[in-house]
């Protein structure tokens, strides 16, 4: 059902990251939101849409998955700045941060273009091969192996499928960030690693517009395609 929280696929998470869901339960997706839109990572996701719908694949009718969706800032730049309509399915493991989406997805009247599921993107209720796109920011660095999400993410994405992940890299500003958020930080050659493992080939570093030059200080985005 379209813009509902569906309950389909939920298991019980690991300690620690049972700790972490507590947590943005908690803190709700709010302050998540308004703290990530004053350091300019809600604005900046618009333009790299903008500048990267081509590298994505971005076609109408296209299966995308958002794995992590939290807020749903890389959803909602998906849904308004590619040129075509799109449906999207998001997953992430925080009941609250999905019911928060959810009712931001209604103001801006995009409900019926997102289904949400509440589940562990580690062990996805989705079948092998089933998405054309599977993007991912700003949530893996809250797994205790971030080979797992990406070794799922493979697995659900068709062959041909692109795979963006964005995330907080270890630097300076990326380490304010985990201190804040309570996440890890990645090292992109890891990542490309975990990627190449999975089945993921012709893995290339993307860069956020230049006048968004914070954020190339803490985040990293990589994109490539299964083989």
């Amino acid at each position: 059902m379209s813009g509902k929280v569906s309950e389909t696929g939920y298991k019980e998470l690991r300690a620690s990251t049972a700790a972490i869901n507590d947590f943005f339960d908690r803190v709700g997706p709010r302050f998540y939101s308004l703290w990530f839109t004053l350091i300019g990572y809600r604005s900046s996701l618009k333009h790299f849409v903008r500048l990267n719908c081509n590298r994505l694949g971005v076609r109408k009718d296209m299966r995308i998955l958002d794995a992590g969706i939290g807020t749903g800032f890389l959803t909602v730049s998906l849904l308004k700045e590619t040129p075509v309509p799109l449906t999207i399915v998001g997953l992430d493991f925080s009941s609250g941060m999905l019911l928060g989406l959810n009712r931001r997805l209604t103001k801006l009247g995009l409900e019926g273009q997102v289904k949400l599921h509440l589940a562990d993107m580690r062990r996805m209720p989705f079948a092998n091969e089933t998405f054309d796109l599977v993007v991912t920011s700003a949530a893996m660095e809250y797994l205790p192996d971030v080979s797992e999400g990406i070794s799922e993410c493979c697995r659900v994405l068709r062959p041909g499928g692109k795979f963006l992940f964005i995330a907080t890299r270890d630097s300076f500003m990326g380490k304010v960030i985990a201190a804040t958020w309570r996440n890890k930080i990645l090292e992109p050659g890891h990542v490309e690693s975990c990627m190449k493992r999975a089945g993921i080939q012709r893995v290339n570093a993307l860069r956020f517009p230049w006048y968004f030059p914070h954020v190339n200080w803490w985040g990293m985005a990589l994109l490539g395609e299964k083989a």
